[in-house]
């Protein structure tokens, strides 16, 4: 339920805030005021609304949102086998950090840049498309150089990691350094390192889903 200010004079805002917080079931989320005109009327500000969520009638409410169906909460980490949720039935997996979803299986193949590109452009996992190389910094994302795996001589992941198949070598990320664009960014799984290399090297794609492009607004379709 949205509620709008009104623009007539006369109507209390104060009244209005009472009539609908004292219903039940209704929350106040954000509240914006009108502003008044020197000639005495109400005018609209652009932004500004008074927004109430009817609890009752199954609006969102993050409280009861399942996890990967809200935003990534960026000021917390997740041990290993809290920080991913299994999504697609278990082809992918939601990193609760960053609100990315992985494909548990990347490919074991290697590819120039432009061919990982495509890779992940025409990939389906779990029955979806819509997959992309990552940047380098969601790719970075997953490196964990302080973990039991990799400071025993592993893989530089999260301990309690689900994924299959990650090899101890370089992935490709979708960023090419500035000013030199005919060399990319990839990311080394054994040393959890960033480094460049030429387009037309050669490199593994681990695709990922739900990024900018998709937004985390849409992991509750893919479980």
């Amino acid at each position: 339920m949205i509620a709008q200010r009104s623009t007539r004079p006369g109507v209390g805002m104060a009244t209005f805030l009472g009539v609908c917080l004292a219903l039940p079931g209704m929350t106040l989320a954000k509240a914006g005021f009108p502003e008044e005109h020197p000639g005495g009327r109400f005018v609209e500000r652009p932004a500004p609304i008074l927004i109430v969520h009817d609890t009752i009638k199954n609006f969102p409410k993050w409280s009861r949102a399942e996890p990967c169906e809200i935003p990534p909460v960026w000021r917390k980490k997740f041990p290993g086998p809290d920080r991913f949720v299994a999504v697609l039935n278990g082809a992918a997996y939601c990193d609760q950090e960053t609100g990315l979803v992985w494909e548990t299986s990347p490919a074991s193949g290697s590819f120039d840049w432009t061919g990982a590109i495509n890779h992940c452009a025409t990939r389906e996992v779990g029955a979806r498309k819509g997959w992309s190389l990552p940047k380098r910094e969601q790719l970075a994302s997953l490196v964990d150089t302080n973990s039991g795996l990799c400071t025993g001589g592993g893989l530089c992941v999260p301990d309690g990691h689900p994924f299959q198949n990650v090899q101890s070598a370089s992935y490709w990320s979708a960023t090419t350094t500035s000013g030199t664009p005919t060399f990319a960014w990839l990311v080394n799984f054994f040393f959890g390192s960033v480094l460049v290399s030429h387009l037309d090297g050669n490199g593994l794609a681990w695709c990922t889903r739900a990024d900018q492009s998709y937004g985390w607004q849409n992991l509750a379709a893919m479980k």
